[in-house]
């Protein structure tokens, strides 16, 4: 017997639609698409540091890069692998972004849903 579950997006039939981009989601006995849950996405100009509430009650998943010239975007880690300047940190209730260069630059990011702890 199949192990099928399927939830559309609205205006699609999940009876007979089979795009997976026009489900939530798809899984078959093959396949699982799964939409990622996204809280808050941003872009801001960082000097120092700046706090972001998220206000999740625990940790979860994010994404941040800085823009370190006109257009070219650098994935960050919460500890830095290089002498950059730029990190974040996330705990329960926020997300910090660090900027010790001195200089703004933009930064980017995600804070999804998923609880990474």
């Amino acid at each position: 017997m199949s192990q099928v579950i399927r939830v559309s997006l609205p205006t699609y039939d999940s009876l007979t639609d089979t795009n997976p981009d026009h489900f939530a989601l798809y899984t078959d006995e093959t396949n699982d698409f799964i939409l990622i849950k996204e809280k808050l996405r941003n872009k801001i100009s960082v000097n120092g540091s700046v706090n972001i509430n998220h206000n999740l009650n625990y940790v979860p998943f994010c994404l941040v890069f800085a823009e370190i010239s006109s257009g070219r975007w650098k994935k960050l880690f919460s500890t830095p692998i290089d002498s950059s300047g730029y990190s974040y940190s996330i705990n329960n209730m926020q997300l910090v972004l660090s900027n010790t260069t001195g200089v703004a630059k933009n930064y980017s990011y995600y804070i999804f849903y998923d609880d990474i702890e």
